[in-house]
């Protein structure tokens, strides 16, 4: 490792070492310095597969979406051919967006100067263009991002020449098809946005443990579904951690009978760094995380239902998800002044309902190690 960054950072990588094996959580402090934020910016959003939204929104040639990896906005399009493209959402004038929302257009504009690009990212014009030498419209392309496809949902890396989404993530489709992580059949119903005032890490963490759901989610998703340590399982493996329980037979929440009702009736799998999926025989739904500050982000959550859920009992049901996300931003919230704090430099993990976590911490670490090792 190179002492001037370790230095830079703060980092003791012995400490981090054996904090970690000893099952504490990572310092308090890189849940706020903006240094570290920047470093995980540059070292983990910018070379990672993250979820950009579902594929319906680009059926049609000249559809494309826009959304964000992280600091990076991102546009992505379907040419007449068919191809999806992805690109940073800047234009290469003045970094104005080419595009501000979802939509359909046979070209791309930026509204400032009006330069145009095809929708396979080459300039068409930049008005003015004729009378400046040596102005070459090649060379001013959208800068291209890679784009993979998964299960009707559209993925982006802002690395332009990564490895494929399944090469990265060879244990996701297993676990998926294994685990029944299947959208087929389900309907959109809308979009959810939470906006976090906590660290993209926080809020990963929450979700990936429900060793606090019997006491933060009694009327929401414990009542929904069996939180029981006997009947909660994790599996974690790989660049991810999965979640899977039945629902609570003790319910208050009048439903119909289960579809499968194989005992594996929540499914939720989290994939590095930003990605969440879950799934029930009712409703289904990815979740994106948007890191937007050293202690803010934002989570999306586009929910489906199956076209068997009765109406009624449909809006209940996405209402418990609704209300268990919201009190999840509630807890984070009054985390983050602790950590900021930093007066209790570590956490003490439990292992036995928090692996996911210390897999999560895993995985952060080796980013960190290896690029301070380059």
């Amino acid at each position: 490792m190179t002492t001037s960054l370790m230095n830079e950072l703060g980092i003791d990588p012995v400490e981090v070492e054996e904090m970690l094996a000893a099952n504490m959580t990572f310092p308090a402090r890189w849940y706020s310095d903006p240094k570290i934020y920047e470093f995980e910016l540059e070292r983990i959003f910018t070379r990672t597969w993250q979820l950009a939204g579902p594929l319906h929104k680009l059926e049609k040639p000249g559809d494309h979406i826009v959304t964000n990896a992280a600091h990076v906005p991102i546009l992505v399009t379907r040419d007449a051919e068919g191809e999806l493209h992805g690109f940073v959402n800047v234009c290469r004038h003045r970094a104005y967006p080419v595009a501000v929302e979802d939509g359909n257009r046979k070209a791309l504009q930026c509204r400032y100067h009006a330069w145009t690009y095809d929708l396979d990212g080459k300039l068409r014009k930049a008005p003015g263009c004729g009378f400046e030498e040596q102005f070459d419209k090649s060379e001013f392309s959208l800068v291209p991002v890679s784009v993979d496809t998964w299960g009707g949902f559209v993925w982006v890396n802002p690395d332009p020449n990564a490895l494929s989404f399944r090469e990265t993530h060879p244990e996701f489709e297993p676990m998926a098809t294994a685990r029944r992580l299947d959208f087929t059949g389900y309907r959109y119903y809308g979009q959810y946005t939470y906006e976090i005032p906590a660290n993209w890490k926080v809020w990963v963490e929450n979700a990936t443990e429900c060793y606090h759901c019997p006491t933060i989610h009694s009327k929401s998703f414990s009542d929904a579904f069996d939180t029981s340590r006997e009947r909660y399982e994790y599996v974690n493996v790989g660049q991810m951690t999965g979640q899977f329980t039945r629902f609570n037979p003790k319910s208050t929440i009048s439903r119909p009978n289960g579809r499968n009702g194989d005992g594996n009736d929540f499914r939720f799998i989290y994939v590095w760094p930003t990605t969440f999926f879950a799934v029930d025989d009712y409703v289904a739904f990815p979740g994106m995380i948007i890191p937007t500050g050293p202690e803010s982000c934002r989570f999306v959550a586009e929910m489906y239902v199956h076209p068997d859920c009765p109406e009624g009992f449909m809006d209940e049901w996405v209402e418990m998800y609704n209300q268990t996300l919201t009190e999840d931003s509630d807890v984070v919230r009054a985390q983050q002044p602790g950590l900021r704090s930093r007066m209790v430099p570590y956490g003490r993990l439990m292992p036995s309902r928090e692996s996911a976590i210390s897999h999560f911490h895993r995985l952060v670490w080796e980013s960190f190690r290896d690029a301070l090792e380059a």
